[in-house]
């Protein structure tokens, strides 16, 4: 089932402009920062302003590089548009 979810959710994010590479590390910096205080949060449930501001809130309270936060958004925007390019069917959102 996880290797199912890594192989799909690479695939959506290079769709989406990642490269594996940039994907992998995108999904490692998830779970090493945003993971350790809490489960995934779907992103198709929060209208995109809310969901941009709290991600906003999250980078400043985990300290992220500047590097670090680039990837890190790139990599949820990613997960939101494979959503929305699938008609909100898209599992990669529910880690």
């Amino acid at each position: 089932m996880k290797l199912t979810f890594v192989i799909v959710a690479i695939a959506l994010a290079t769709a989406a402009g990642l490269t594996p590479k940039e994907s992998s590390a995108g999904r490692k910096l998830y779970l090493e920062k945003c993971g350790r205080c809490h489960k995934f949060h779907k992103i198709e449930k929060y209208p995109e302003p809310a969901w941009n501001m709290w991600l906003g809130q999250m980078i400043v309270k985990t300290k992220l590089t500047p590097a670090q936060a680039d990837l890190l958004t790139r990599y949820l925007q990613s997960l939101r548009s494979s959503h929305d390019e699938n008609g909100g069917g898209g599992g990669a959102a529910q880690h």
